[in-house]
This record gives C-alpha cells, structure tokens and sequence, in this order.
C-alpha cells in the first residue's frame, strides 16, 4: 500500500488525514509534543480513527516528525529578565530553530 497523502502546493502542507482534516504539519507538531506513537496520534488528533486508509502515511509521517525532534539542537539558550509586574521567577529561551514547527523559534522555559 502507498501513501496516499493529498498534496496542497498552495498552503504548503500535505493533507494526512482527509477525514478529519490533519495535515503533516500537525502531525509533525504533535510529534515536537511528545506523541511518538500512531495511537497517542489517534488519541490527540484523530487521525485514522474514521476509514483508517491514512493510518500507514501518518505513521511515515509521525516517524519523520519524532526524527526531526530528536535531530533539534539547542543553538542558544539565554536567561532574561521578568519585569517588575511580574511575580514569577526567571525564565530561559531556548532557540531550536526546528523548520518541522512553522512557529517554533523560541520556546519559554520557566525555572
């Protein structure tokens, strides 16, 4: 069986699931989320769990996505200030810089 994952050139993504409408990019951030397996992709997002005829292309494209997680190196991490109305403490950005998370280019640690 192929991978019958639907292409949209125009987006930029790859529609996985047509059921319910899950493309690779968010598979590929509920892998950077820690789901690593087919059915924790089921549980988050639903995918396969209609006619189950993507479920082989969703796994392809999870083990992808988990690759690319586990390939992220940290380039920077930066401790900055918290202004004075806030009361937590300090915090860490990391830049991972990770091209599988169209938005992940800084992500917030709080010490």
């Amino acid at each position: 069986m192929t991978c019958r994952c639907h292409p949209s050139p125009k987006e930029g993504f790859v529609y996985v699931c047509i059921c319910n409408q899950v493309t690779d990019r968010e598979i590929h951030g509920a892998a950077h989320l820690g789901v690593s397996t087919l059915d924790e992709l089921a549980e988050t997002l639903g995918v396969g769990t209609c006619c189950g005829r993507c479920r082989e292309c969703a796994q392809q494209v999870l083990c992808e996505g988990v690759a690319a997680v586990r390939n992220v190196k940290v380039s920077t991490i930066q401790v900055v200030a918290i202004s004075s109305c806030s009361s937590s403490g300090p915090r860490a950005i990391m830049d991972t810089r990770d091209p599988a998370v169209a938005n992940d280019q800084r992500t917030e640690l709080v010490a």
